[in-house]
């Protein structure tokens, strides 16, 4: 008898502890909570921008509450942007192009939504399609007009490349924010 009562609440101790250690709902909540400009721990020189441009943010956009996300790799970044877990990330521009055309190191993923938001100095700022337009607005806004001792701007259109986000571009057109509400 008193074995199972044992084996019971060993039972029921290993099923509360599973369920809190869970990380898809915390992942869930700090998606919701906090802009993640996602990174590689790969890409130092991507890591270390992103940095700055959450700094950026941070000062001329608290309340959009950004931080970095570090992923292990490349590949975990592309499955985050195309499963819609991800919505920013910085990147090398050839690792950009490649996801957008899905060849390479990236051909096993769909990364035709990809759309570029910023140039910031040798990488870029990418984001998915469905990024609101207004959102990717402010974000363009905030990071080329507070730009620190980055070189930011919006990309250049470019055969080949991804889009350059529609938000992004409104901004780089002179279009007042309220045309993207």
């Amino acid at each position: 008898m008193k074995r199972r009562i044992f084996l019971v609440a060993v039972a029921a101790l290993l099923a509360q502890t599973a369920q809190a250690h869970s990380p898809y709902r915390q992942w869930g909540v700090m998606r919701q909570r906090y802009l993640l400009m996602h990174s590689t721990r790969t890409d130092l020189r991507g890591d270390e921008i992103a940095e700055q441009l959450v700094a950026i943010l941070q000062r001329v956009l608290p309340e959009a509450n950004a931080m970095v996300g570090r992923a292990p790799d490349l590949q975990r970044v592309a499955s985050l942007l195309t499963t819609r877990q991800a919505v920013l990330a910085v990147m090398r521009p050839d690792d950009a192009r490649d996801l957008f055309l899905g060849r390479g190191a990236f051909n096993a993923y769909q990364g035709a939504n990809l759309r570029r938001l910023a140039r910031a100095e040798d990488r870029v700022l990418v984001t998915v399609e469905d990024f609101p337009a207004h959102h990717a607005w402010l974000l363009a806004a905030a990071l080329v007009e507070n730009p620190g001792t980055l070189n930011i701007r919006v990309p250049d259109s470019i055969q080949g490349e991804a889009p350059v986000h529609p938000g992004a571009a409104g901004f780089a057109r002179g279009e007042p924010l309220t045309a993207f509400r």
